[in-house]
């Protein structure tokens, strides 16, 4: 007997939720804005860098699919828990068996390293230590204290990414690696707060659940606060309305967010998708303002990491 049309829907419908296409899409938008920021200020110093294009469409290829392989091994990894505190979830609803998602998730993460492979081997480089971060999170360390560490590094190769896979570096390419790693703490503390009772039920000790939910609320907004500051600080004069729409837009979305009652939210809803648009605008505020404010920089190939 074939299935219901009502019931194909939800079925596709589970797949899609499984690839958590938001973190998944803000995160290759940094990616692929880092990439042409840094061509674009590469060829002020350097006419003729070189072809990009090609280059940043497998580097941003890449990225989507390692944020989908992580977020799909995660769930993979977590369905036996989630089948008794996280029922809404695709395979523990019944949408997505098991075993499909931990082909999915293994087939996506191999399919980022060859599409970073085709952008260089610099590219490959930092896409491995990226997947490497989000599984070791996904397959084990995102129940220990030290949950933080591969989130925090992981978020750090996002907008380092894309220049490598255009052979450029951004000028304050070390700024931006810290910008991104302090976002990443900020954002896994957001992302563990809604579900901190069933993580310690299920006997988790993330850093969220050792923090406690007020207590990783406020780490969350400090921190992008925080990052809302430094962008400012950190762009030059000339790109510094891009910087400080993004921090307004930050602001926003931040008290926005506080001003919701967590009362309201049903099941299966998250509030992470609120602090991710925070972290992606900022993020494309720094970079947007950046390759405004081009004359005094200086750029060159990427070497190593």
């Amino acid at each position: 007997m074939s299935m219901p049309k009502s019931g194909r829907t939800r079925r596709w419908r589970g797949y899609l939720l499984l690839l958590h296409p938001g973190p998944s899409a803000v995160c290759t938008t940094v990616t692929t804005l880092a990439g042409w920021s840094a061509w674009r200020q590469a060829r002020s110093q350097r006419p003729g860098p070189g072809p990009w294009r090609s280059g940043l469409a497998w580097g941003s290829a890449a990225m989507a699919l390692a944020q989908a392989s992580t977020g799909v091994l995660n769930d993979a990894f977590d369905a036996p828990w989630d089948r008794l505190y996280q029922t809404y979830k695709p395979i523990p609803s019944g949408l997505v068996p098991r075993g499909h998602a931990w082909a999915i998730g293994l087939a996506t993460g191999g399919l980022a390293l060859l599409c970073a492979a085709r952008a260089g081997s610099s590219a490959l480089r930092v896409m491995a230590i990226g997947l490497a971060s989000g599984w070791s999170y996904s397959l084990g360390l995102s129940r220990s204290p030290l949950s933080f560490v591969p989130f925090a590094a992981g978020l750090a190769t996002v907008p380092v990414l894309g220049p490598a896979a255009v052979r450029a570096r951004l000028p304050q390419q070390g700024q931006v690696t810290m910008l991104a790693a302090g976002l990443g703490l900020g954002l896994h503390l957001a992302n563990g707060e809604p579900d901190i009772e069933r993580d310690r039920m299920a006997g988790r000790r993330s850093l969220p659940v050792l923090l406690g939910a007020s207590g990783s609320r406020l780490g969350s907004e400090l921190l992008l606060v925080a990052g809302a500051i430094a962008v400012v600080v950190g762009t030059p004069p000339e790109g510094r309305r891009w910087a400080m729409a993004a921090a307004t837009v930050t602001a926003g979305l931040l008290l926005g967010d506080r001003g919701r009652r967590a009362g309201l939210r049903s099941a299966g809803s998250h509030p992470f998708v609120v602090p991710a648009l925070a972290g992606g605008s900022l993020a494309a505020g720094w970079l947007l303002g950046q390759s405004r404010a081009i004359g005094g920089h200086t750029s060159g190939e990427i070497g190593h990491l």
